[in-house]
């Protein structure tokens, strides 16, 4: 990273530079999210067996992804961090962060396939398929054994992909970050289109047809993505008395950040199993849900790309009068991004929701999510957002805590008192529970702003007050 690249995230004008450093995450983001949803949607079109077959894999496919985002914010944040004290040392730094992250990521794909039966179990799958006897019950089951398999197997590939993008991101490139996630998701859908859709010459029908849909483009882009990091960082080849050195280093904050990553998952997991007790059509309707979430929180999940590197270098530079200004335009963004959302989708829930699915009752359930949760997601952007900007300046513990109180707290048990009034009326406690977690987190902004404030009428000389708007 030049050092012209780095200054710019000190001194450009901050709506300027949040524009300049999202915008070209805009398009990536964006076709990762309606891949996902396609990838639900071609499944539905089998049967709503399969695609009940397929929800249940969705929290652990979810955890997957999650896990492999947390290696990567922690490569980000440490390659962030050593730019601002230590530049000279970026080469080593993003080696070694590559290497260990993906070290753990192989000991942990290791483990889940050694237990991906049980995890299946756990979620409610045998259960199912025992109260659901038809003669397809054999091949649906052992597709989705083998689909989970599959995803364990190639859980490297994924996670080198999201680290080599970060870090892209993190010196200044995410240009280069964008369109190698771009090429990344156009493979992808092809791929998908071309075996999946029931009228392609290609098509096959199976979940394992789709695992080898991201066997093939992970691990195309895992070979791109090493290639063009090395190009720009030039990887260094680990000593082993380095690499047990590093390793012994403390991991709590690494550990917590990856921890954070499996909250959400954790939560999608427990609120699997709570559905499963209630009505398989749930299950059914997650499958399309979890997507519709992603695509719904694409502002925020835009700016989980860029701020945490503005917030970042600016805090690591002493420039927190600019770190304040950058979180104000940040939830101003937020609010109103989110809120022309939910109205957009207010006059147009029934048909998205016939588009989605052909199944009658998922699509009822569809048409209750559209109605709700994207009012709810405006609380649940700022918190996303404001978590990931905690970790940008190593308050990982407090980060941990929002992400805990979130998604653990307050929407587990306030979605099961909501399933426990009505089937529906699920969606609208959903909602609940994410507009208080954002009132949480503006409120927190807030006092954490005036307590700034006042250090600064008390300390105006102080050195790290620098203005910068």
């Amino acid at each position: 990273m030049n050092k012209e690249n780095h200054h710019s995230l000190l001194d450009n004008k901050l709506p300027r530079l949040i524009w300049a450093n999202s915008q070209p995450m805009i398009t990536a983001i964006l076709l990762l999210f309606i891949y996902e949803l396609l990838e639900s949607t071609l499944v539905a079109l089998a049967n709503a067996e399969t695609l009940t077959s397929f929800g249940f894999t969705v929290p652990i496919t979810a955890g997957m992804t999650a896990l492999a985002i947390g290696t990567s914010i922690r490569c980000n944040n440490k390659v962030v961090k050593s730019l601002c004290l230590k530049e000279e040392a970026i080469s080593k730094t993003v080696s070694y962060a590559l290497v260990i992250s993906s070290m753990v990521l192989f000991v942990l794909s290791i483990t889940a396939y050694l237990f991906s039966e049980q995890l299946l179990s756990i979620l409610g799958s045998n259960n199912w398929f025992a109260s659901n006897k038809n003669a397809n019950d054999t091949f649906i089951l052992t597709q989705q054994i083998n689909y989970i398999d599959s995803r364990f197997m190639t859980w490297i590939f994924l996670g080198i992909i999201w680290q080599v993008n970060a870090i892209l991101r993190a010196i200044n490139q995410t240009a280069l970050a964008s369109h190698l996630m771009i090429s990344w998701i156009i493979v992808k859908c092809i791929i998908a289109i071309a075996l999946l859709y029931p009228s392609s010459p290609l098509y096959s029908e199976g979940l394992h047809t789709l695992a080898a849909v991201h066997g093939i483009s992970d691990l195309l882009f895992m070979v791109i993505s090493l290639y063009i990091i090395h190009s720009k960082v030039r990887l260094i080849c680990p000593t082993f008395k380095e690499l047990i050195k590093h390793i012994q280093q403390p991991k709590i904050a690494c550990s917590l950040v990856i921890a954070q990553q499996l909250i959400t998952p954790l939560s999608m997991a427990i609120l699997t199993i709570i559905a499963a007790s209630y009505n398989a059509t749930y299950i059914a309707a997650f499958a399309l849900i979890f997507k519709l979430d992603a695509l719904l929180l694409l502002i925020p999940m835009v700016l989980t790309t860029s701020m945490p590197a503005i917030i970042g270098v600016n805090f690591w530079s002493g420039y927190h009068n600019r770190v304040r200004n950058a979180y104000r335009w940040m939830f101003g963004i937020l609010i109103s991004g989110q809120v022309i959302i939910a109205i957009s989708l207010s006059f147009s829930v029934d048909f998205w929701s016939s588009l989605l699915c052909p199944h009658d009752g998922v699509t009822e359930h569809l048409q209750h999510y559209l109605i709700w949760l994207p009012w709810g997601y405006i609380g649940a952007a700022c918190a996303i957002v404001y978590q990931s900007t905690l970790n940008a300046k190593d308050k990982v513990f407090t980060a941990t805590l929002l992400g805990v109180f979130h998604r653990i707290i307050l929407v587990l048990p306030l979605s099961w008192f909501g399933m426990k009034l009505g089937e529906f009326t699920f969606y609208v406690s959903l909602m609940f529970a994410h507009i208080i977690v954002g009132a949480i987190v503006l409120s927190l902004f807030i006092l954490s702003n005036n307590k700034a404030k006042t250090l600064t009428v008390e300390n105006k000389t102080g050195p790290f007050e620098l203005n910068g708007t």
